[in-house]
């Protein structure tokens, strides 16, 4: 197993969407390198994201990583341009997708498993993700699904470079999912109504890099049909209040054991047992708040450690 390892600067771990774009990361090398892990380390004032068996020559990886994720079928997001959409359109394409799939070639499953669950919809409208944070459709009838193909085709290597390596600049003006912190710009600080403006004229800046890998965390983030709901991977509720939980951990891991501790519950409580995730290598869980600033939009609030 090689000891090889590349330090993404760029990414801190406090930042729900630099964790996703580093898992979305690890997803998308994982098919071209096998030994591909992750692991956290304290450093440059934050915990950041360290992966092996990529190889250690960064501008080879950045060609290997953009070679890897720009073929991706967007098969996934050209179902329609809205999320969710009708259960019935949603339960045929799992149908026809189910006989395409195999351990080794699952993408497109996991990605629909996390866009929702036809078993509880309404107005035969499925339930979706609670990572989605934009508007089920915008004012041109857009939402996640179509923001993440116009970011899958639009990112460039240099934004993938910009996004691991850089500190983050935040001068993209395009379709963002609204998971970074920062992009909680309310009304009273804006010079535009988000709601009826596009992301370029609204002047709301992100990382294109970050949300085009991230997108692709969402396989490990399936949503399960429970007596409460739709439970997503990651959420617990508490109260009226909706939280997005994950840890952070110093052993290697590849991309399979992630998607195990990604689903601990131990992580959800109020005061969680740090012995006890200590003891499974999780050195830190950060947490954050689903909140809604208004009827169209969700955001996450900033981390806090627990």
């Amino acid at each position: 197993m090689s000891d090889s390892h590349l330090e993404f600067e760029g990414i801190s771990a406090s930042n729900p969407l630099g964790f996703l774009a580093a898992l979305g990361t690890l997803t998308v090398c994982s098919r071209y390198y096998s030994e591909a892990r992750i692991s956290w380390k304290a450093f440059s004032g934050s915990y950041r994201p360290i992966l092996y068996g990529c190889g250690d020559d960064k501008d080879y990886f950045l060609i290997v990583l953009y070679d890897a994720l720009k073929p991706l079928p967007t098969t996934a997001f050209d179902i329609d341009d809205k999320l969710p959409f009708s259960a019935d359109l949603f339960v045929q394409t799992l149908q026809e997708i189910q006989n395409n799939c195999s351990a080794d070639n699952r993408r497109i499953a996991d990605l629909l498993s996390a866009f929702g669950s036809e078993v509880i919809k309404e107005k035969e409208i499925f339930e979706s993700t609670q990572f989605r944070m934009v508007r089920s459709g915008d004012s041109d009838g857009k939402g996640l699904t179509a923001y993440a193909k116009k970011i899958h085709n639009e990112v460039q290597l240099i934004d993938l470079d910009r996004t691991l390596f850089k500190t983050w600049d935040y001068r993209d003006e395009c379709s963002s999912f609204r998971w970074d912190p920062l992009e909680d710009q309310r009304y009273a600080l804006r010079w535009h109504d988000p709601s009826s403006q596009s992301s370029k004229k609204s002047g709301l800046h992100t990382m294109r890099g970050a949300n085009a890998l991230a997108i692709e965390s969402l396989t490990l983030f399936p949503t399960i049909p429970t007596v409460k709901g739709l439970s997503t991977t990651g959420f617990i509720e508490s109260g009226r209040k909706t939280y997005f939980s994950w840890p952070i951990w110093e052993a290697q891991l590849n991309i399979e054991c992630i998607r195990s501790i990604m689903a601990l519950s131990e992580m959800h409580g109020d005061k969680p047992n740090k012995r006890y995730l200590q003891q499974m290598g999780i050195s830190q869980v950060f947490r954050c708040e689903r909140i809604a600033p208004n009827k169209y939009y969700k955001n996450f609030s900033p981390s806090y450690s627990v």
